[in-house]
């Protein structure tokens, strides 16, 4: 079994891993650089992002900060949908786009509430 820590230590390198994964091959297919496996990499990062998200877990009780967890795990679903449309061959064009930036978008959005909620709480505990 191991420690929460380490657990969140390994969640936070397998995000940063695939959110750098994504950043990377976005700017190589938005700069028109084509490599046969690019879309493949893409890919492999949303599922990474998704896999880290599905398996970070919140135990307090804030409902919202419950939300945002779920709103951090449909910005992953949305980086899937993105690289399904980079792949699927019957899409043509920049369809995958839109899906990659409402992902990112909700990602931002998320980071950054919980680290607020999160403080707000720690401030709530310290005061009882």
């Amino acid at each position: 079994m191991v420690s929460k820590e380490k657990q969140s230590r390994i969640q936070n390198i397998m995000l940063t891993v695939a959110m750098l994964i994504l950043l990377v091959t976005a700017v190589l297919s938005l700069f028109n650089v084509h490599w046969e496996y690019t879309k493949y990499i893409f890919a492999f990062g949303a599922v990474l992002a998704l896999a880290e998200r599905l398996t970070e877990r919140y135990q307090g009780n804030n409902l919202r900060i419950k939300r945002l967890y779920r709103m951090g795990k449909i910005s992953a679903l949305f980086y899937c949908v993105s690289a399904f449309f980079l792949l699927y061959p019957g899409v043509s064009g920049q369809n995958w786009l839109p899906f990659l930036m409402a992902g990112a978008v909700l990602h931002i959005y998320a980071t950054y509430a919980v680290e607020h909620e999160m403080k707000k709480e720690e401030k709530n505990a310290e005061k009882e």
